[in-house]
């Protein structure tokens, strides 16, 4: 269900002082949390934030993922949403940046596509 691989995971949990396990359940936790929303499936929601920004969030649609960079506003919607542990904020962030040039704007996210999810 994460588009990440075992050996990122591993590595940035090290980096950030967390243990793999809470990483690796936050970010499947914000996953969950947005294949849920209401009214949305996961496309539709980036599809939406797509339309509602005025910078285009879409950094590479994967056969697997969305990379995007959203608005602080969002991501602490998501973040809120999804109930993050303060602990764990700073390692899914440095996580999901592990995708993504640092000098775009905005906040990085990861999520895994629709067709993604329903393979596994």
């Amino acid at each position: 269900m994460l588009p990440f691989d075992d050996e990122t995971v591993t590595q940035v949990a090290a980096d950030a002082g967390v243990t793999e396990s809470a990483l690796r359940e936050a970010a499947k936790s914000v996953q969950a949390t947005l294949a849920d929303f209401p009214g949305l499936t996961v496309d539709g929601l980036v599809y939406e934030w797509r339309q509602a920004f005025r910078e285009d969030p879409l950094v590479e649609r994967r056969p697997d993922a969305w990379i995007l960079r959203v608005p602080e506003r969002v991501w602490a919607d998501v973040r809120e949403r999804a109930v993050i542990p303060n602990d764990i904020e700073d390692a899914l962030m440095a996580l999901y940046a592990t995708e993504t040039d640092e000098d775009g704007g905005g906040v990085a996210l990861v999520i895994a596509r629709n067709s993604a999810t329903e393979l596994r």
